[in-house]
């Protein structure tokens, strides 16, 4: 008898923030999904050196363009947005013509310009990501696309946009089953 996967169990639990025990549960795992569970779970305690080297090894043992995202993201998290910019430019070039990986990379892109003060830049890739997010109809990618875009405007001072876009967030979340994304974004100016 196969025991129980340990992967569903540790989304579950990064949902509500528990990520001691996603790494307890995951600790020792060897399947790519497992250990692509664990990168997250370190990468939200903070502890980013050791999720890019998890992410590094998985980039390298699989090729995936997800494994190579997930570098890039905990590049951001890190601060290190340039070296982020790098990876999701090198992502970009290994996507598959689909619009919810596309959106996802996009919107990577456009955060990070964001948060790099890139005014142009940045509202650019968010607007693709939001166009591609639509095209894959993944309420998630929509509603993180329109997160960022509420983020823009609010950035730089356009309100009635900011809150035309924070309502769409909002409404997405929820419809995804992201009660949590949608409580963060109603956080939000």
């Amino acid at each position: 008898m196969r025991p129980e996967d340990p992967v569903a169990p540790a989304w579950a639990l990064m949902e509500e923030g528990r990520f001691q025990e996603v790494e307890a549960l995951l600790q020792g795992e060897p399947s790519p999904e497992a250990r692509f569970a664990l990168g997250y779970a370190l990468a939200f305690q903070g502890r980013h050196a050791e999720a890019l080297a998890l992410y590094r090894g998985l980039y390298e043992e699989t090729g995936s363009h997800r494994a190579l995202h997930q570098v890039g993201m905990v590049l951001r998290m890190a601060g290190r947005l340039e070296e982020a910019l790098a990876v999701f430019e090198e992502e970009a070039r290994l996507l598959p013509p689909d619009p919810l990986a596309r959106s996802t990379n996009l919107y990577e892109r456009g955060y990070t310009w964001l948060l790099l003060g890139e005014e142009e830049a940045s509202l650019a890739f968010l607007q693709a990501s939001l166009t591609e997010a639509e095209a894959s109809s993944d309420p998630m990618a929509q509603a993180c696309a329109h997160r960022g875009l509420l983020e823009w405007h609010l950035r730089f001072g356009l309100t009635e946009e900011a809150q035309r876009h924070k309502e769409a967030a909002i409404r997405l979340f929820l419809e995804a089953g992201d009660r949590k994304g949608a409580e963060e974004v109603e956080g939000l100016a």
